[in-house]
């Protein structure tokens, strides 16, 4: 994601014309990279189930993506297929405020998505999807909820409007292809006007106020329908 952020910067600036973005992530065993250990990121039960009150953490997965970026203006002169539109993006770190090496902060994380969200001059009542870094840890899921939250409050009050899911649960972890893959799955979820199931979601994890946020967690197949502006749907990852 890092390297997606970098490639739009470079194209806004003029520093190319073309740019592609892409991660590959490629495992030897199921859990060649999240063994299970207690409080750690690696499932107990060979299951991630994000935001989930049995959530013990996630699983491994291989992808390779890779994105091709133009400006939007020289997409539509070259008559190019445009899958998506991408209007903001932000990048930050936390440092020292981090409340582990691999766990952010609230404040340093809702900072992130809000420069986003100000990049792409939406109000955020109108983006209905989010797809999140989701692992299924105690410590992350909350944190990332409530960083989110943070950030929506920022310019509305209204609650369980915005659907949230993890890629992670569907595919696994594709660490440094972890979030463009979310993006692929947004982007497709676009196109077929639908937002794909966050699995193996029950009941949610104590240390998330859902029902007093924006959010809710995605479980069925769902008709993506909005009252007549754009699909529109934010990513958080943490690669």
């Amino acid at each position: 994601m890092v390297a997606l952020h970098l490639a739009c910067q470079n194209l806004q600036n003029y520093g190319c014309d073309i740019a592609l973005a892409g991660g590959v992530s490629l495992q030897v065993s199921r859990n060649d990279a999240f063994f299970y250990q207690e409080g750690g990121i690696g499932s107990g039960d060979g299951h991630c189930r994000a935001f989930d009150a049995k959530a013990s953490g996630t699983v491994s997965g291989s992808g390779l993506v890779v994105l091709v970026l133009k400006r939007l203006e020289d997409a539509i002169r070259d008559g190019d297929q445009i899958h998506a539109i991408i209007r903001g993006v932000g990048i930050n770190n936390d440092g020292s405020e981090k409340n582990s090496f691999t766990a952010p902060n609230v404040d340093g994380q809702a900072e992130c998505i809000v420069e986003a969200i100000e990049m792409s001059g939406v109000d955020p009542e109108t983006i209905t999807y989010i797809d999140a870094h989701g692992t299924g840890t105690d410590l992350g899921d909350p944190i990332e909820i409530a960083a989110l939250t943070k950030a929506y409050r920022a310019y509305t009050k209204k609650k369980q409007f915005c659907a949230i899911g993890s890629v992670k649960t569907n595919i696994g972890h594709l660490v440094t292809a972890g979030g463009l893959a979310s993006l692929v799955k947004t982007v497709l979820a676009m196109k077929h006007r639908v937002i794909p199931p966050s699995l193996n979601f029950e009941e949610p994890n104590p240390k998330i106020d859902f029902i007093n946020s924006p959010f809710y967690v995605n479980t069925k197949l769902s008709e993506w329908k909005t009252d007549g502006f754009p699909l529109r749907q934010v990513l958080v990852p943490l690669e």
